[in-house]
């Protein structure tokens, strides 16, 4: 007799409607929102920071998740509360999933001898010293827009088709998200993709495995909030 390997159940809690506007809004967020606050600041005879720029990119993106994404929120919640137990340890076994794969991305990079700056990172460090705004949107507003966008609308839409395809999907959407407008003009910068792909997994491992999305949004924040930190102590080196 051959046993079968179960595979964990999840239910997608967006409706089809949602799972189409999610997806025709991803386009917007990723490649049309930033060609317009570009061309804004551009031709703008008034000069806009970087936190009113996120303000204004993450504001529209809060607002979506808030109104046609609201089941998501909503309902992920009362799962959280129901099970806030088994969801604090799988936040705890997702954040070593997530450590030992970012050790292999590490070991690759370090293989691979790439000469290219890291430009995403170094931009993002540059902002979050700069203005102080810009690290509130980081920790607690990014993460919930990208962890509605990419978890709950690209790998929950995907999920009940292919649980493969579903992990693989969502992490290349969500690392060729922070690398590509800096790959396009520089190709050496595709190489990051293997910075983001195991925080991406893991993200997707700990929304099957809880059902819903709030665990993967507080470990979001709580990478993020590390990342500020960690910029802010070597900066002050």
């Amino acid at each position: 007799m051959r046993l079968r390997r179960i595979q964990p159940t999840f239910e997608n809690p967006l409706s089809r409607t949602q799972v189409i506007l999610g997806f025709i809004y991803l386009l917007v967020h990723v490649f049309v929102l930033p060609g317009l606050l570009e061309l804004y600041a551009r031709y703008s005879p008034d000069a806009m920071s970087d936190t009113a720029v996120n303000a204004i990119y993450y504001g529209v993106g809060i607002v979506f998740c808030l109104t046609v994404l609201h089941s998501l929120l909503r309902g992920g919640f009362d799962v959280l509360a129901d099970n806030f137990g088994r969801c604090l340890l799988t936040m705890v076994l997702a954040f070593l999933l997530d450590y030992a794969l970012s050790g292999a991305a590490g070991l690759a990079l370090m293989l691979l001898e790439s000469a290219s700056t890291d430009y995403s990172q170094e931009l993002v460090a540059e902002a979050v010293q700069a203005e102080p705004g810009v690290k509130a949107l980081t920790i607690f507003i990014v993460p919930i827009v990208e962890e509605c966008l990419f978890r709950g609308v690209v790998f929950g839409s995907i999920r009940s088709r292919s649980r493969i395809w579903a992990f693989v999907i969502s992490a290349a959407a969500f690392a060729v998200y922070h690398v590509w407008s800096y790959a396009v003009a520089d190709p050496g910068q595709w190489i990051y993709l293997l910075e983001y792909l195991p925080i991406s997994v893991a993200l997707a491992w700990l929304y099957e495995r809880t059902g819903t999305i709030w665990p993967p949004i507080f470990f979001h924040m709580g990478i993020n909030a590390m990342s500020v930190y960690l910029t802010e102590v070597l900066h002050n080196l």
